[in-house]
């Protein structure tokens, strides 16, 4: 440019790259690149441990303390028994409730009868409310536990994934696009004169230095990161299992309660409604059997499934009495104590620590800025002194490309956006929603099926009678005689046919 404004000397005798200012550029410390997050942290500030609630405090309580890591079996052995006293005494309960009660409808018939004699309509729809209002809420609890928590958990860890997955994609995308800025700057030495090439000195071949040792960090950045994806996607799965079971642990007492109700009911309906034919056929379904061979089982099954509710809510509770430091512990004995997972477990969950995986980040990204402002310097005058190479504008915005890129890696990487999906998991799932939910589960259901069940079969029992003893007054009977009935039916059906055939 000198040259063309009347400069007599020779383009080429004007020196086109200082060789102190490009060794300057090249070797100074760039001032304003800072990580967006620290590397190294004390009590950050992202992290917030977890306090538990007053029924995860009264559930852990229950049990004894959570064994730390590298427990023996006999510990963790000790820690469920210890979580089962409760959920035994309930399932205890449910046994003895469900071989006394059909004994006591059979032998000891209750006796309740409405306002004036009659039938306990008013007492048995009252009983039918309450019943119906606890099946709702356990219906209600197993969609929330279902849908809400272990869903919501599951969404929160295949987003994680998913950005992790992101990270080392665009690493290997980095990847690349470096080596390709790499192979454009070497060629350089063939495409620039020899003059040019003498001032250039060793100038590229530390800019593709550079390079090569982004690429080398990059290699660092991804070993680190390597096995987080697949320890995500286990735990995900892990977590979509538990749903499944609490869901079909949920759906169970309610189905059965169901199926109870609707047997019930039909008694009540046939006794009703039904000819004294369809009575006598019906007649092997009375409450009594019905009581001994559907309501019985069905107390027994939902008391066992509200004990182990229980026994898993319980044990959730020991465990979330110290989430943190169990969640450390754990990582620790599994990937060990120097390994870079445990050193990103401690910064995140803790925030404490160094943080491998940006350091990685940060150094790559000191190699690309002096690479890249090299470039903004002089790459306009080597395009000019070397008009074969043709790169100069490609290289600049590959180098401005990378640089956004590695901003979006750090953004990905940055303690406010991992730990809020370890906060929402742990801290609001697996100790916040989840105990709660499973201990009012279990105590529903424990009042549906061994208070609500027998206290409906004794008021339909207490129905039926009244229907018959209403029946049985009705024709001046003392007792209502299903074979009778069958007897008096048959006559009238003879009677018509007689009177058919006199018509004819």
């Amino acid at each position: 440019a000198q040259a063309g404004k009347g400069s007599s000397a020779s383009p080429m005798s004007v020196e086109i790259i200082p060789q102190a200012r490009a060794a300057d550029a090249l070797h100074r410390e760039p001032p304003h690149v800072q990580p967006d997050s620290p590397l190294d942290a004390v009590s950050g500030s992202w992290a917030h441990p977890y306090e538990a609630t007053g029924i995860v405090r009264i559930l852990g309580g229950l049990s004894a303390e959570f064994p730390p890591p590298g427990s023996s079996e006999e510990e963790f052995q000790h820690f469920v028994d210890s979580s089962l006293a409760l959920p035994w005494a309930i399932v205890v309960i449910g046994v003895i409730s469900a071989f006394v009660h059909p004994l006591i409808l059979h032998c000891c018939h209750p006796k309740w009868r409405g306002r004036y004699g009659g039938p306990p309509w008013r007492s048995f729809v009252i009983v039918c409310v309450v019943t119906f209002a606890c099946w709702l809420i356990t219906v209600l609890l197993g969609f929330r536990a279902h849908r809400v928590s272990f869903s919501v958990a599951s969404v929160l860890l295949q987003q994680a994934a998913d950005d992790i997955m992101m990270v080392t994609k665009l690493a290997d995308a980095l990847n690349v696009s470096c080596a390709a800025v790499a192979d454009d700057l070497s060629r350089l030495h063939e495409a620039c004169p020899k003059s040019v090439q003498d001032l250039l000195d060793d100038s590229v071949d530390n800019i593709v230095r550079q390079v090569g040792g982004y690429v080398a960090e990059m290699h660092g950045f991804e070993g680190t990161l390597a096995d987080i994806p697949q320890r995500i996607s286990e735990l995900d799965a892990q977590v979509a299992e538990a749903g499944l079971a609490v869901a079909w642990f949920l759906a169970i007492p309610a189905v059965l309660v169901m199926l109870c109700c609707g047997a019930i009911g039909t008694t009540i309906l046939i006794v009703e409604k039904a000819n004294a034919r369809c009575a006598k056929r019906c007649e092997r379904c009375e409450l009594p059997c019905l009581g001994a061979f559907c309501v019985a089982p069905a107390m027994l099954l939902v008391s066992v499934v509200a004990a182990a509710e229980l026994a898993v809510g319980v044990l959730s509770g020991g465990f979330c009495l110290e989430v943190d430091q169990l969640a450390l512990g754990y990582a620790r004995d599994n990937f060990g104590g120097n390994s870079d997972p445990y050193k990103l477990a401690q910064y995140y969950l803790a925030g404490d620590g160094p943080n491998p995986a940006l350091k990685h980040l940060f150094k790559a990204q000191g190699e690309m800025y002096e690479a890249t402002q090299w470039m903004r310097h002089y790459g306009d005058i080597t395009a000019t002194s070397c008009p074969k190479w043709g790169r100069e504008a490609e290289t600049i915005l590959s180098f401005e490309t990378i640089q956004s890129s590695m901003k979006e890696l750090g953004a990905l990487l940055a303690p406010g956006r991992i730990y809020p999906y370890y906060e929402q998991v742990f801290h609001g799932m697996v100790c916040g929603s989840l105990p709660p939910r499973l201990a009012l589960a279990a105590a529903v259901q424990v009042v549906l099926g061994l208070a609500c069940l027998p206290v409906l079969l004794c008021m339909a029992s207490c129905v039926i009678e009244g229907l018959i003893e209403e029946r049985s007054m009705l024709h001046g009977l003392h007792k209502f005689e299903l074979l009778a009935q069958e007897a008096l039916s048959d006559v009238e059906d003879a009677a018509r046919g007689a009177m058919h055939r006199l018509f004819h």
